[in-house]
């Protein structure tokens, strides 16, 4: 895929780490100008000055259309154009079962995850380019329950429907919008640290059912972004080494 967004701009929300920072950092690889987005700015500065390449950072709260909007206000002023917009921030919380999750957990899950979609989607659709993509981060968690978490499974699902419910609004720009359906990734989210960029053909293979990376995840939201998968919108792209394959009890923790 060398050189694949060469010319284009593509904006990361959840840039500061994980699966965002991964993601920000192969864009760049692949030649695009790239918008670092995240409500910690300092961590997206900190990438953004890693990437170089005339790469920036910008602020945003997903729960809040203003600021969606005013970061894709920030973009089209300083780049002129939207070609990818990769939205992946989100949030996973603690783990609460049915019994003891409460009111005000589910509403921020549910404000983070499935209404910073919708705002985030809003925001780029009126501006995306002829030709791009947008990818929307939802879950493993989004196709099937997770009795561990049910709020963040509804609002993951939620996410699914609206990128379902969203072809013909992008494809009226000539433009396509996919979600992404990570199983259990190792983030900072967990308790994980971020890990070394390597060469996608160097990402070692995944045991069935096992951990992936945060790369492992980025290498299928450009995918998904590029022309070779010009053919794919309103898709749920699954990539969980199996989990969902086989009945599995426990749900891993998923997420950016």
């Amino acid at each position: 895929m060398a050189g694949t967004f060469e010319g284009k701009v593509a904006l990361v929300t959840g840039a500061a780490s994980g699966i965002g920072r991964a993601a920000a950092i192969r864009f760049a690889e692949e030649g695009a100008r790239v918008f670092c987005a995240d409500l910690n700015l300092a961590g997206a500065e900190a990438v953004a000055a890693g990437i170089g390449k005339g790469a920036s950072a910008v602020q945003v709260d997903v729960a809040s259309y203003g600021s969606n909007q005013a970061m894709v206000d920030a973009v089209m002023a300083n780049a002129g154009q939207l070609d990818v917009a990769f939205l992946n921030a989100g949030f996973y919380g603690d783990a609460e079962g049915l019994d003891t999750v409460d009111e005000a957990l589910f509403d921020r899950l549910v404000a983070i995850n499935l209404k910073g979609a919708f705002n985030g989607i809003k925001a780029v659709q009126a501006v995306i380019a002829t030709g791009g993509a947008v990818v929307v981060t939802a879950s493993a968690a989004g196709i099937v329950g997770h009795p561990a978490n049910p709020a963040y499974s509804a609002a993951k699902h939620g996410v699914v429907g609206l990128v379902k419910s969203c072809v013909d609004a992008f494809a009226a720009r000539g433009a396509r919008i996919n979600a992404l359906c990570p199983g259990g990734v190792e983030t900072p989210l967990i308790g994980a640290p971020d890990v070394a960029i390597v060469p996608a053909a160097d990402l070692p293979r995944v045991p069935a059912r096992g951990m992936g990376r945060a790369q492992h995840v980025a290498e299928v939201a450009l995918w998904l972004s590029s022309p070779a998968a010009g053919f794919i919108t309103g898709q749920a792209q699954v990539l969980d080494a199996g989990l969902l394959s086989t009945f599995a009890p426990i749900m891993l923790p998923v997420g950016p």
